[in-house]
């Protein structure tokens, strides 16, 4: 055996004033959302860097302000393992690598994940195979696997998600360091193809993880004291930046209304994943946060939107009476 981080609300509140609020959704089209909540639709881009377009919001919330693909893998690592990675850290995820005419086609494995079994023994496969020289190896869940090194590669990565039809030409490392890594990469997609996990898989009909993927590289990121008192997550990015920053992350309430009951802090910061209906989305959230808007039990509110027309920032302005009323039964229509 071998031994071995849109969409993100905080808020504000301290003993007697209302909190502030921001929410930020990510794989979500600003544009019918600000028409949905009668919003400005002409919303201002958030600057962003190609490949981690989608990333880049979370870092900023956290004061990361630099011109530099974020260190994603040293933020995830610090949730997964609940302590920061102490060198330069990167992921090596497990992938499916498909023919596509000439070239290759990166399948990701969500929609058929490895089992921990099946993880764990392709882990031990690759991870003793002793091809990549002086780095430890290390397994946080069955898709999110890392590397660590003392020294620090010179290299560029690109996010999984971000190559343009999955094209795998389209993301791979760069840097003076690339053929090397191209190389051990290349090692272990052979390691990979007959392990007995993948050949049970495709008898199965099911993708194998036939190769790694490394992305996000780099040492820890320096960051100030947290500007948020308590945050709720189930994301491991922002839980990670949070730890960096200091606070430990919560679990994320079940609606808007028991957000507005957990707001007796100064400042929090509640990272919500969009994973539901737009109605959904609506009644459980944003519409008794809404509610709280208006009627004073928060002071502000702020939406931050990461998709894939681009990033987007706006605020949500307090309602009058008479716009309550239009707006709610425009909603009942």
């Amino acid at each position: 055996m071998c031994a071995g981080w849109r969409l993100t609300p905080f808020l504000a509140h301290s003993a007697g004033m209302p909190s502030r609020l921001t929410i930020h959704l990510s794989q979500l089209d600003a544009a019918p959302l600000a028409a949905e909540l009668g919003l400005d639709p002409s919303l201002p881009d958030v600057p962003t860097r190609e490949p981690f377009t989608a990333y880049l919001p979370a870092f900023a919330l956290f004061g990361w302000s630099r011109d530099l693909a974020p260190p994603l893998a040293a933020a995830t690592y610090a949730h997964d393992f609940g302590t920061p990675p102490p060198a330069w850290c990167s992921r090596l995820d497990p992938v499916c690598l498909q023919p596509a005419g000439a070239s290759l086609r990166l399948l990701s494995l969500d929609a058929t994940p490895l089992t921990p079994t099946q993880a764990r023994a392709l882990f031990e496969r690759v991870s003793c195979a002793d091809i990549i020289q002086g780095v430890s190896w290390h397994m946080a869940t069955p898709l999110r696997w890392y590397v660590l090194s003392n020294e620090a590669p010179m290299l560029e990565t690109s996010p999984p998600d971000s190559l343009p039809g999955g094209r795998v030409a389209d993301g791979q490392p760069s840097g003076p360091d690339a053929p090397r890594w191209q190389a051990w990469l290349n090692e272990l997609q052979m390691l990979l193809f007959d392990a007995p996990p993948n050949l049970a898989r495709e008898a199965l009909d099911q993708a194998p993880a036939n190769a790694l993927w490394l992305w996000g590289s780099g040492v820890t990121p320096t960051l100030g004291p947290s500007p948020f008192s308590r945050v709720w997550t189930e994301q491991p990015l922002i839980g990670g930046l949070s730890r960096l920053a200091g606070v430990t992350p919560e679990p994320v309430p079940a609606s808007g209304t028991q957000l507005l009951d957990a707001l007796a802090t100064e400042h929090g910061l509640l990272d919500l994943a969009v994973n539901t209906t737009a109605d959904d989305l609506h009644e459980r959230w944003l519409r008794p946060l809404r509610r709280a808007l208006d009627g004073k039990q928060l002071a502000s509110l702020h939406l931050h939107v990461t998709g894939p027309a681009g990033n987007a920032v706006f605020d949500v302005q307090r309602r009058g009476l008479l716009s309550r009323v239009l707006y709610g039964a425009w909603r009942t229509r």
